[in-house]
């Protein structure tokens, strides 16, 4: 693998855009996993910032500016600063601040969600789940630095593959293997460009894959769908 095709591939599934990538499978391949979204999507819009859309797509979209958009811009801040070196955080002690803020971050939009979007409890599973395996990565990496591409894949593979147990549906099948692929090439890609070891990137890898099939499998309240 050619080093620009790594660079893009590590960018394009940048760990920050698993929630929202996440959302957008549930959202568009198996909406009928996430109680009331189908009803609502019929009969709600969101306003976002003055432009009337559909509620799924409005919903996936506030998923993005949150856990995106803004805590990238933080990053892009911090490296202007010269706080980190880099953007890409090759190096252990650029990752330990950062990793703080998107803790932080998605925290708040977990318990906004909760609070907020009550009648939409797996979304609160989602970020919940999320937030606490990036808390997981945040710890671990004061000592040593595990991959978080591969723990943001890892999570994306075993919540689904949670939600095809649970659900006994096949809609959830074709997206797993596509992101299985996928997963492949950025676990190599990592190994391209030298940022992790083939034992922090399956570390990553079994970390995400347990800590959100785990927490889909047990929270997802099946009852009310």
């Amino acid at each position: 693998m050619k080093t620009g095709l790594a660079r893009f591939l590590s960018f394009v599934l940048h760990p920050l855009l698993i929630p929202t990538v996440l959302c957008g499978i549930l959202f568009y391949t198996a909406p009928f996993t996430v109680a009331n979204l189908e009803s609502f999507n019929g009969q709600e819009t969101i306003d976002f910032f003055g432009v009337k859309l559909s509620f799924r797509f409005g919903l996936l979209l506030l998923v993005f500016f949150f856990t995106f958009l803004i805590p990238g811009y933080l990053l892009y801040v911090l490296y202007r600063l010269r706080v980190i070196r880099s953007l890409t955080m090759e190096r252990l002690e650029d990752r330990r601040g950062p990793y703080l803020i998107i803790v932080l971050l998605y925290t708040l939009f977990s318990f906004a969600s909760l609070r907020y979007l009550v009648l939409l409890p797996q979304l609160t599973v989602v970020m919940a789940s999320i937030t606490f395996s990036v808390s997981c990565v945040s710890f671990i990496s004061l000592y040593w630095q595990i991959s978080a591409h591969a723990t943001g894949m890892g999570g994306v593979i075993g919540g689904l593959i949670a939600l095809t147990a649970r659900f006994g549906t096949t809609s959830l099948l074709a997206p797993l293997v596509v992101f299985i692929l996928l997963t492949g090439l950025v676990m190599s890609a990592r190994l391209q460009l030298n940022a992790h070891t083939p034992r922090q990137i399956l570390a990553g890898l079994l970390l995400g894959a347990f800590i959100c099939g785990t927490t889909f499998y047990t929270f997802w309240q099946l009852d009310l769908v």
